[in-house]
């Protein structure tokens, strides 16, 4: 529409300009016919000197005409300057306007540009994050295979030890399960503390990762099975146990440290710990300090408990069984 309004008013300006340059020149010749016979005396010769009184007439009526037109094309001549002064000044509105529209056009060109550079290496990064995650998701499959077949492990030669003693002991109660009176209350006590455990970590903690499968945040598509939970803790947090019990098991796998407590037939589990400060074998009560949970230095110090119940091979929902303040 611009560009049309813009060949336009050029069309209009240049006949206006071709009718001035004719109008100026045929009053140029006027102006010079004047000039040459400018005095009365010549204008009253060429009246009077006629051989009637009709010729004068004539003559004086073209003097006047001629006049007339003179001034009429000197009006003219002025009125089409001003015409064109002002399609001269339409046509430099909008060729500001079409040059500003341009300039934004362009901007706007350059900013899609930009912003598609933008998107492709957001997608480029994105990409490379996928492919980067998804290799640490593969990692932390394995690894979670890993400690679960280890832990799985661990549980079944303890029950079986529980049991074996169980069946020397002549406390164990015909109908219960294989377990001494000691196991038996234990695991009892345990049991009524159901939705009153503390957590198993101290300050303050926040479960990032539920029980059983859930979706990877910003992967809908890739799952995880979890045989517990993840709490996320303060750096510097330690690991504490939830209930009395006895260390039956201390393990590194990865370079961390994972710690069974068995609480007569239930079985408690702390894993990803820097540092431990109890024993295999050793006696602990509730809320005692058993280790220190890792942060780990490259993801911001984040500090991650994994915590797993157990009720002789069962695995249980620990969120079922924790007190959340």
């Amino acid at each position: 529409a611009i560009n049309n309004e813009l060949n336009k008013l050029t069309v209009q300006l240049k006949g206006l300009r071709k009718d001035l340059a004719t109008k100026k020149k045929n009053y140029e010749a006027s102006v010079q016919y004047l000039y040459k016979n400018k005095t009365i005396e010549e204008k009253l010769m060429f009246i009077f000197a006629t051989e009637d009184l009709r010729q004068t007439y004539r003559r004086l009526r073209y003097v006047r005409e001629y006049a007339t037109y003179q001034r009429l094309q000197g009006e003219d001549i002025l009125r089409k300057q001003e015409q064109i002064k002002r399609k001269a000044s339409e046509l430099a509105e909008v060729k500001n306007v079409q040059n500003t529209l341009l300039s934004k056009s362009e901007q706007e060109k350059e900013k899609l540009e930009q912003q598609e550079q933008q998107k492709r290496r957001l997608i480029n990064n994105l990409q490379s994050k996928q492919k980067s995650l998804q290799n640490e998701i593969d990692k932390k499959k394995r690894e979670a295979t890993q400690l679960n077949a280890r832990i799985d492990k661990i549980v079944i030669e303890e029950m079986e030890r529980v049991r074996k003693r169980a069946d020397k002991s002549s406390n164990s109660s015909k109908g219960q399960k294989a377990m001494d009176k000691a196991d038996l209350t234990a695991s009892q006590d345990f049991a009524s503390r159901r939705g009153r455990l503390p957590m198993p970590i101290t300050g303050t903690s926040i479960i990032v990762s539920p029980y059983g499968q859930y979706n990877v945040q910003g992967l809908k598509s890739v799952k995880l099975d979890n045989k517990g939970v993840d709490i996320q803790g303060q750096p510097g947090a330690n690991a504490r146990a939830v209930f009395d019990g006895k260390i039956v098991a201390m393990f590194q796998l990865n370079g961390l440290f994972n710690i069974l407590i068995r609480h007569g037939n239930y079985i408690s589990v702390y894993c990803n710990l820097s540092s431990t400060s109890v024993r295999q074998g050793e006696d602990v009560k509730a809320e005692q300090l058993i280790g220190k949970v890792f942060s780990d230095p490259t993801n911001n110090k984040r500090t991650l408990l994994h915590f797993q119940l157990r009720v002789e091979k069962e695995k249980l929902n620990p969120e079922e069984w924790l007190r959340h303040l």
